[in-house]
């Protein structure tokens, strides 16, 4: 894993209606960049304060100019996509740690996170380590990961959480299966829990996007 600093992106509100207003954070998926999650800004509240990070591993030696990963993957013929799992903890407590000092940087009176495909694996693990005082999570396209689904007793300290997640049924990189199993998990907790699926492959058709943008206006109204 990468030792220099994580990078980001960060658009102001469209809509400034507060001095010190909510804050988003994006973590984009296996392959992407920073740039990607950060045009959500567009359709999503504009009351936001929008802070897009960049995954630290860049693919481009590997065959994909212009990509990035928090950890690496393997892809292992007829055995599915496996992954690093030491690395995946390690990118989960460096992001961690970036977010507290960005939050105590930008002491936003809301501070939800948004996660896709891999970048989904770390919101919901950020939500669940309880280090961070989050206002909400959504979670797209994620897989069920043992390591960071395994405590028990973490179901427990959700204390109606908001928590957001979709999956499409025509998803050929992570099943649907996963996404359904992140459902059953979340529906025995105490989370504010939305689960959503779609038609879709692995991405956000206009639907999700709608639903998202729902769910994340409903967040920050619910603070009012």
């Amino acid at each position: 894993m990468p030792d220099s600093p994580l990078r980001f992106i960060e658009s102001p509100p469209r809509d400034p209606t507060e001095d010190m207003p909510p804050l988003l954070v994006t973590f984009h998926g296996f392959g992407s960049h920073m740039g990607d999650l950060h045009e959500l800004r567009h359709v999503l509240d504009g009351r936001f304060h929008v802070l897009s990070v960049q995954a630290p591993i860049d693919l481009g030696p590997l065959g994909m100019p212009g990509g990035w990963a928090w950890f690496n993957l393997d892809f292992s013929p007829g055995e599915g996509i496996g992954y690093d799992e030491r690395g995946a903890l390690e990118a989960i407590e460096r992001v961690e740690e970036f977010v507290l000092q960005q939050a105590e940087r930008l002491s936003p009176p809301q501070l939800v996170l948004l996660g896709f495909s891999q970048g989904a694996m770390l919101a919901h693990a950020l939500l669940l380590r309880g280090r961070i005082d989050l206002s909400g999570v959504a979670a797209c396209s994620g897989r069920m990961v043992e390591s960071v689904f395994g405590n028990a007793s973490a179901a427990k300290a959700l204390s109606d959480k908001p928590v957001f997640v979709s999956h499409g049924r025509l998803d050929d990189v992570i099943p649907v299966e996963s996404g359904r199993a992140i459902e059953a998990w979340y529906g025995a907790s105490m989370a504010q829990f939305e689960y959503h699926e779609y038609d879709m492959a692995h991405g956000l058709n206009p639907e999700c996007l709608a639903d998202l943008g729902h769910w994340c206006t409903k967040v920050l109204d619910s603070a009012i």
